[in-house]
């Protein structure tokens, strides 16, 4: 019995449900739409002609901007993996069904042989049903998958976006913003208002982790297309299977059609040919017992 797939979205923890909702809420042209218009009006409004409070360059708008981007490739890793995993439990669930399918198709096989066996035994001669593993119509087993290829650098970027989509990194990224930030401007750090630095380091973090991102989720990614170019391949046999199955009850079936007809044929011969019952007769004797 197949059980039931959830999501984990709606069963994760905490973090992961509000990333998965942050996702699911970003991941739309509305997000861009606001995020154009809010930049804009920004740039309009604080360039010194106006408020002057966010002259050009905008380090303001800059320096948000660039925390935004670094707390979301966090968020989004984390969101990605939470949503992504119902629909790889989905796909192992769907795979493990098909093997279990395939399966109960050959355990019908072996029900169907047991079946021919016992027609053949009332068959005409050159009648016979052939065994299901020696008709016309053979069961080629699923195709192979071509292995998933890795590489030392492969593995560590899927391990780093592995470790990076947790709700783990973005704690401790935020932590490291807002202490940095705080430690800056009390003069702690050598690095004031609006912490070129941080910036710095924040831009450069971005660059790496969106070549990292590209390929861990590469190399992820084959695992699933492994299981789905699997499942594909038994769901095909397992097509072939039930054809192949559905000839033999056909074939059974014009079997047992013949034998029917040949049993009905020789009782109605032997009715046929059987002695009519002899009338009663009378004899004298009997009429004066019955009179007497």
């Amino acid at each position: 019995m197949a059980t039931v797939v959830t999501d984990p979205a709606a069963t994760g923890t905490t973090g992961d449900r509000v990333a998965a909702w942050m996702t699911r809420r970003l991941g739309s042209m509305v997000t861009v739409y606001l995020t154009v218009g809010l930049s804009a009006v920004w740039m309009v409004l604080g360039a010194r002609a106006v408020f002057g409070f966010d002259p050009y360059p905008y380090p303001v708008l800059l320096f948000v901007g660039n925390v935004v981007q670094l707390l979301l490739i966090f968020v989004i890793l984390v969101g990605q993996r939470t949503l992504s995993e119902s629909g790889e439990r989905r796909a192992q669930q769907t795979y493990d069904d098909a093997q279990a399918i395939l399966g109960e198709c050959h355990r019908l096989q072996s029900l169907i042989d047991d079946r021919a066996r016992l027609l053949n035994r009332g068959a005409e001669a050159g009648r016979e049903l052939d065994p299901c593993d020696t008709a016309p119509i053979m069961i080629s087993p699923p195709a192979a998958v071509e292995p998933a290829t890795s590489t030392v650098n492969r593995r560590i970027a899927a391990w780093l976006v592995q470790r990076l989509g947790s709700t783990a990194a973005v704690v401790v990224t935020t932590v490291i913003i807002i202490g940095w930030m705080g430690l800056a401007l009390v003069g702690v750090i050598p690095d004031p208002y609006p912490f070129p630095f941080l910036l710095f380091c924040s831009s450069l973090a971005q660059l790496l982790f969106m070549f990292v991102i590209m390929v861990g989720q590469d190399v992820l990614g084959e695992v699933s297309e492994r299981r789905v170019a699997e499942t594909a391949n038994h769901t095909a046999v397992v097509l072939q299977q039930c054809r192949h199955l559905r000839q033999h009850l056909l074939a059974q079936d014009s079997l047992l059609d013949a034998v029917v007809d040949q049993a009905v044929r020789a009782g109605e011969v032997e009715r046929a040919g059987a002695p009519a019952p002899r009338a009663h007769v009378e004899r004298p004797e009997d009429v004066g017992s019955g009179s007497r």
